[in-house]
């Protein structure tokens, strides 16, 4: 058995892991609203892009879209009848 078996497999393990993966994400999160903040690095072009996680917001938002789109083009586009071939 590996060592990421045993960890994941032992429940008091498996929710400290997960514990400690959702505060480094809460920790990334934060970063990217206050580093900015510290650092003041280009002008921004856009008014809107002053807004704390823009960045974040904006692909999240865009990968939403890009698969709720790919989603949609193949129910009503590719996919054919359950009888298609059934000539």
């Amino acid at each position: 058995m590996s060592f990421l078996q045993r960890q994941l497999e032992d429940p008091v393990r498996f929710a400290r892991i997960k514990r400690l993966f959702y505060a480094g994400l809460a920790l990334v999160a934060v970063a990217e609203i206050v580093l900015p903040r510290l650092f003041h690095g280009t002008e921004s072009h856009f008014s809107f892009e002053d807004f704390p996680a823009w960045g974040s917001l904006y692909g999240l938002v865009s990968c939403v879209a890009i698969i709720v789109v790919s989603k949609l083009i193949g129910k009503l586009w590719l996919m054919r009848r359950e009888d298609y071939y059934d000539s």
